[in-house]
């Protein structure tokens, strides 16, 4: 008898089936719901020809970025931080800068930001601005310059370029 009575539990009835059949029915209708819920939204990337805010940092870095290569003497990374086909007057701009280091041997750059904003997508920083040069003629006084250095730059999606750049007496 005792053995029936195990038998018997071991052995579904049509309803339990029919229960059993249902429940899993509804998980697996409802399961593809629940597991949409919980994805996150996919979010895009940003477009790299939407500008970034300009901020203290990026302006530092473009700074860096001058300063370093000035007091390196590396004249092509100088001039690849410009955008020449955005900068106004970019050819007379290149030839005046090629004039300053065939004129001096060395360069030194001192520089503290003043100023950040935005301008549209363009982003300005101001600074005072310190350029001295050593010259490579006996006869040519050295050079000293202090100004208020404007910047304007623009993003070209990967980094900010500078499209103008006033007074560009600083470097004659």
């Amino acid at each position: 008898m005792r053995l029936r009575y195990l038998l018997a539990l071991a052995q579904p009835s049509a309803t339990s089936i029919a229960r059993g059949a249902l429940i899993v029915g509804i998980v697996m209708v409802f399961s593809p719901l629940a597991a949409a819920q919980k994805t996150p939204p996919k979010i895009a990337p940003p477009s790299p020809t939407i500008a970034p805010a300009f901020g203290e940092n990026d302006a530092l870095t473009v700074f860096d970025n001058l300063e370093a290569t000035l007091q390196s003497y590396n004249r092509k990374k100088f001039l690849a931080a410009f955008d020449p086909a955005r900068m106004p007057n970019f050819p007379a701009f290149r030839d005046q800068i090629n004039h300053l280091f065939e004129r001096y041997d060395s360069f030194t750059v001192t520089y503290h930001l003043a100023q950040t904003a935005m301008e549209g997508s363009n982003g300005v920083a101001l600074a005072d601005f310190g350029l001295d040069g050593t010259s490579n003629s006996e006869g040519m006084r050295d050079l000293r310059r202090q100004v208020r250095l404007r910047l304007v730059v623009v993003w070209n999606g990967k980094e900010w370029r500078i499209v103008d750049l006033s007074p560009r007496a600083v470097f004659q």
